[in-house]
């Protein structure tokens, strides 16, 4: 058998099914075979893998891009960082920051831009805030190929001008009427930031105007009942109209329990956490870095979070990645910039505190990172798995590699890591995207351009 190229010597690592010690075949940009031995195979082009885990290309479903910066910028440098990371198709949340009551009818100009920059793969969820986005649903999925939207219970008010999200239309009737609109799509779900801005923004008033600061009372200021209270109303929304609901960011114990209460009964309940809520609490001497939307939490909160992955009712893993620089971080903990880089170090920290530590296995990384998400977001058995016929998109891993986290290694626009100078142990040593080695030992190999659109909805049923 006459091939392209020949990753061999290596532990294929399968989403649900183990690990199986051999070889992958590729040809042009798909995987063509799995072997036990590479005898008699022959290849234009062979990779040793030494051994290494040979995993899916990760895919990463939260991300901003064009927040703080022009499109075309972030997608060249992001996605740079995220190849750093092993991460193979991101899904950011796209919004036009520059005209409020956008209908995205910019969005193929936009594509092209993130086409001609983007060294991974990539698709999109479109936020809707009014009523008119809304009605525009349609379009969007059948002449744009976006299958999942995003939906803010966060931020009105001060809250909305901080985030760029004024014009936001998002309460309990809207969300139900959104919910009823995407319920008549098949392939849609529905993406939840679940907090309670009514009592968040009393609280805010209320350390504000005591002359309270820090990072804790951030966290004091969104506690634990704001996120589980708006888990609870929106699942309960989605489930009366029979929408797919995705909850992002999930942070705490008590949404946690508000998601296995309603599981049992309803599996179309998808859940994501942040490696930033496994890591990091509400008292970690980040300061203003740590400012995030929800908050950093408890040990306990951690700890359930962690236990969450292990029984299932945690589905992905997103990072909620802001390029944001330090400068936009500093000052008061009520004026910083929420949000923080995160896509480069998901998979070392998911190996370093997860694996290495004996909290989950290899195979639960591939599950939460790859295999979950493409099967939510419509695209396995393209993306997220190891088989015959899908892309070969891959990321060699060495389970034992340590290295000491810089931010400059991680190639993003951000000009700090909350994981600054954490010695990780677990790393990507090569990422491929479509049979094309993207990063190697650390570095971008190839210029960028290689990254192409991916839409969520099957080809076959896109309007052309």
């Amino acid at each position: 058998m006459d091939i392209d190229l020949l990753i061999e010597n290596g532990v294929i690592v399968f989403p649900k099914a183990g690990s199986f010690k051999g070889s992958l075949g590729i040809a042009g940009e798909k995987i063509v075979g799995i072997y036990d031995t590479a005898h008699g195979i022959s290849a234009k082009e062979r990779i040793d893998a030494g051994g290494k885990y040979i995993l899916p290309g990760l895919l990463e479903p939260h991300a901003h891009y064009g927040y703080q910066r022009d499109f075309d910028k972030d997608f060249e440098t992001e996605s740079a960082s995220a190849a750093i990371g092993g991460v193979t198709t991101v899904i950011p949340f796209y919004r036009d920051y520059r005209a409020k009551a956008s209908l995205y009818e910019n969005f193929p100009s936009q594509k092209k831009l993130a086409e001609e920059n983007a060294y991974i793969d990539f698709s999109f969820h479109f936020g809707i805030i009014n009523i008119d986005q809304l009605m525009s649903v349609q379009k969007y999925i059948e002449e744009y190929g976006i299958t999942s939207f995003k939906f803010y219970m966060a931020y009105k008010g001060e809250e909305a001008k901080s985030t760029g999200m004024m014009g936001n239309e998002t309460d309990d009737g809207f969300l139900l009427e959104a919910f009823s609109v995407l319920a008549k799509f098949p392939d849609t779900v529905a993406c939840v930031h679940a907090e309670n801005i009514e009592i968040i923004l009393n609280l805010i008033k209320k350390y504000k105007g005591e002359g309270r600061e820090g990072l804790a009372v951030w966290s004091e200021s969104r506690p634990n009942l704001t996120e589980a209270e708006s888990v609870h109303r929106a699942i309960m929304f989605a489930r009366a109209v029979g929408c797919p609901i995705y909850i992002v960011h999930l942070s705490t114990r008590e949404a946690l329990e508000e998601v296995r209460h309603f599981k049992a009964e309803y599996p179309k309940i998808f859940v994501e956490s942040c490696p930033h809520y496994l890591t990091f609490t509400k008292d970690s001497p980040l300061g203003t870095l740590g400012k995030v939307n929800p908050p950093l939490r408890t040990q306990a909160d951690i700890d359930a979070l962690w236990q969450g992955i292990s029984e299932g009712l945690i589905d992905t893993i997103g990072t909620d990645h802001a390029a944001n620089p330090k400068k936009l971080k500093v000052g008061s903990i009520w004026d910083a910039r929420p949000g923080f880089p995160g896509t480069a170090t998901m998979l070392p920290v998911l190996l370093s505190e997860g694996v290495n530590k004996n909290k989950i296995s290899l195979e639960k990384v591939v599950e939460i990172t790859a295999f979950n998400t493409a099967k939510i977001f419509n695209l396995y058995p393209r993306k997220g798995t190891i088989q015959v016929g899908s892309d070969a998109d891959l990321c060699i891993v060495d389970l034992n590699l340590r290295k000491k986290v810089e931010h400059k290694m991680l190639k993003s626009f951000s000009d700090f890591s909350l994981y600054e100078g954490w010695t990780l142990t677990g790393w990507p040593t090569l990422t491929m995207v479509r049979g094309k080695t993207v990063m190697k030992d650390g570095e971008i190999v190839i210029p960028r351009g290689h990254g192409r659109f991916i839409p969520t909805r099957p080809q076959s049923l896109i309007c052309e």
